[in-house]
């Protein structure tokens, strides 16, 4: 697992979509600042972003949290993504424990299908069971946000 240390002002999806995995593991114990970031690049931007939380499922940030139908799941979800013909964000929020064999499987031929779109599924936490399931698949970000809550500047969040 590659680590990479993440200020609230560097370009956070630029380093997603420039990683080596298609599997991104940002821990933090803010996820939803960074999903909230996420939302206003989306929106601002037109870039398909997704969000998954256990409760609701799949929601595009980009259309205004509009659910996707048949991704309740962990699953589900890794299929959506292994099926979208477009360039994708997907952001899981609330995932815990270990991924299972089937889940690991799903990953592993998300990695095998190569780039012929720009597919990343983003795992926002810091439960440590997932971290080491995904450890040798993903590249890992750790966030530093320390100084107060971060607010938005010119495009960028600063602190």
């Amino acid at each position: 697992m590659k680590a990479v240390g993440l200020q609230p002002g560097s370009d956070t999806l630029e380093r997603i979509v420039a990683a080596d995995s298609v599997l991104t593991m940002i821990k933090t114990d803010q996820p939803e600042v960074l999903v909230e970031q996420f939302r206003h690049v989306a929106r601002r931007s037109g870039q398909s972003v997704y969000v998954w939380y256990p409760d609701k499922g799949l929601r595009s940030l980009r259309e205004g949290d509009v659910r996707v139908p048949g991704c309740r799941g962990v699953g589900d979800t890794f299929r959506y993504v292994m099926q979208s013909m477009h360039f994708g964000i997907y952001l899981m929020v609330g995932v815990r424990g270990a991924l299972n064999r089937a889940e690991q499987t799903l990953l592993r031929q998300l990695e095998r299908r190569g780039a012929e779109y720009v597919r990343r599924i983003v795992l926002l936490g810091n439960d440590e069971a997932l971290m080491k399931s995904v450890e040798a698949k993903a590249s890992m970000i750790e966030t530093e946000m320390e100084g107060g809550r971060p607010r938005l500047r010119d495009g960028r969040w600063v602190v």
